[in-house]
């Protein structure tokens, strides 16, 4: 009978462990996101503030704000702050899909998209990102005149790959939407 009270005691001593230290972990958990909380109102005020000494101080020289003044200083927020400021235009692709096909691992492979500005005003390229290190885009700053083409060059090194790949470009220029995604596709395979 003794060793039988001492097993439940044990049995209940061994639970509410576990029932406090899931306890703990509640509060620990709630304590960290109001201290989140916290520091988001803080980055959210020096960011207006910030914003709003900007605007007074182009307001008190007579000149027009940044660009710039609307970018979030938010780490925890998209980085997607391609706002289209000035003149916008419209792009057309000739094609968004390249696919080099089953190629040998090892070569760089190229390719260049063709895009022709079908509005208005000067189009102008502020970014091409690809997806992967292994494929670089490279594009001309100079604006590109209602009518005219320009091209994007892609670079695609499949040294040490293998198997399908798909690369994206993400090409950020002054139309609505801002962005273009183009892809880069390839099936290389190992030689010996």
């Amino acid at each position: 009978m003794h060793r039988q009270v001492q097993t439940v005691t044990l049995q209940r001593f061994s639970h509410m462990k576990y029932i406090n230290t899931i306890l703990l972990l509640v509060i620990a958990i709630g304590v960290g996101v109001l201290f989140y909380k916290d520091h988001q109102r803080d980055v959210q005020a020096k960011a207006q503030a910030t914003q709003q000494a900007t605007k007074d101080s182009a307001a008190a020289k007579n000149e027009e704000p940044s660009p710039f003044d609307n970018i979030s200083s938010d780490p925890m927020k998209s980085s997607n702050n391609n706002i289209v400021t000035g003149p916008v235009t419209t792009v057309s692709f000739e094609r968004t899909l390249h696919d080099f096909g089953r190629v040998p691992s090892g070569p760089a492979y190229k390719t260049s998209f063709k895009l022709t500005n079908t509005g208005k005003e000067d189009l102008i390229i502020s970014n091409a990102k690809a997806s992967c290190g292994c494929t670089v885009p490279t594009y001309s700053a100079e604006p590109i005149k209602p009518g005219q083409t320009g091209t994007i060059d892609v670079e695609f090194d499949s040294k040490g790959r293998a198997g399908e790949q798909l690369k994206q470009i993400t090409v950020t220029t002054n139309t609505e939407p801002s962005e273009n995604v183009l892809t880069v596709k390839s099936n290389p395979y190992i030689t010996k």
